[in-house]
């Protein structure tokens, strides 16, 4: 079966089943389906999950795998970023894998992959947006530049820029090959020669995101998820690079209170806060990698980050 791998071997999966500590009879969200990895081991655990994916054709696979667990399991067509007008809380927990899974990558026409010709489109849900070409083709050659400098962190984005801009308006062929091989020929070849990955590997990563407003989509993730939270229900985000991670840090920080008032000036202690204890605590005070074991069998797990919050219970729960 095609995606067996992805369904067996999730991102993470032992740190995720232990920081979620599923039960039976919790209501759960898989924010992002994919092939319903770790949506199958939450309903092992005896859990309810609803799983959002914009992908339909990851949402027929995974529906058919996990068919096992009945009514428990039930799939929306949806962008995890309307996860708190799509769900009615209070819920036990969401779970959310950000980023584009290993079979999207691999899939040429899905446009995500410079190692295989395919259209430049990098677009998550297939029938919906414009593709990474039309954004190129949009943009201003300025704009475009602080795209890739923004979401890819790419010191040559204004290298880059100009030649993107040229390959969207000539004659073609407009494909990911030919756009990769165009992005390689802008860095200088000392720097390309020291690289680990491909050239092309930060301005593909930044359309990509550009094109599907991840960030966007994960600030209003983070925004709205936790005030689904039942009293002792957990929050799991998984992320793969630093923009990421950097934003689900930060939140996670100050939902728990980790964030410290500031100082009035040089020299003077914080003032001393008489606000409420904060509704949230960390689970995971620093971010949970995979371990060399994991690596070796996924390559992909090497830059997942995976943090997670709790929901304190109510005062009253507490005191009782």
């Amino acid at each position: 079966m095609v995606g067996e791998d992805v369904v067996h071997r999730p991102v993470l999966r032992e740190a995720v089943n232990a920081l979620a500590a599923a039960r039976p009879g919790e209501r759960w969200v898989d924010c992002t389906l994919g092939f319903g990895g770790h949506t199958a081991d939450l309903l092992r655990a005896g859990a309810s999950v609803t799983g959002l994916d914009q992908d339909p054709e990851a949402l027929a696979r995974a529906t058919a795998s996990l068919a096992f667990a009945g009514d428990r399991f039930r799939a929306l067509r949806a962008n995890f970023r309307h996860v708190a007008s799509l769900v009615d809380g209070p819920i036990d927990g969401i779970l959310a894998d950000i980023g584009v899974s290993s079979w999207q990558l691999d899939r040429p026409e899905r446009g995500f992959s410079f190692s295989a010709r395919g259209p430049v489109d990098m677009r998550m849900d297939p029938e919906a947006g414009e593709t990474a070409l039309e954004l190129v083709r949009r943009l201003s050659e300025t704009e475009l530049a602080g795209v890739l400098a923004t979401f890819g962190e790419e010191p040559f984005a204004r290298r880059i820029a100009p030649a993107l801009k040229a390959f969207a308006a000539g004659d073609g062929p407009h494909d990911t090959s030919t756009m990769a091989a165009v992005v390689a020929a802008c860095l200088p070849r000392k720097v390309a020669a020291t690289m680990h990955h491909h050239p092309a590997t930060r301005t593909f990563q930044a359309l990509r995101i550009a094109v599907n407003d991840e960030l966007g989509a994960l600030d209003a993730l983070l925004e709205g998820a936790p005030a689904l939270l039942a009293p002792g229900g957990r929050c799991l985000i998984i992320s793969f690079h630093s923009l990421e991670d950097r934003r689900v840090k930060q939140r996670f920080a100050a939902l728990s209170g980790r964030v410290r008032p500031q100082a009035p000036r040089r020299g003077l202690p914080p003032p001393v806060s008489d606000a409420d204890p904060p509704a949230f605590t960390l689970l995971t005070p620093h971010a949970v990698v995979a371990d060399d074991a994991e690596v070796e069998r996924n390559p992909r797990a090497r830059s997942a980050r995976l943090r997670a919050l709790k929901r304190r219970p109510a005062p009253s729960e507490s005191d009782a």
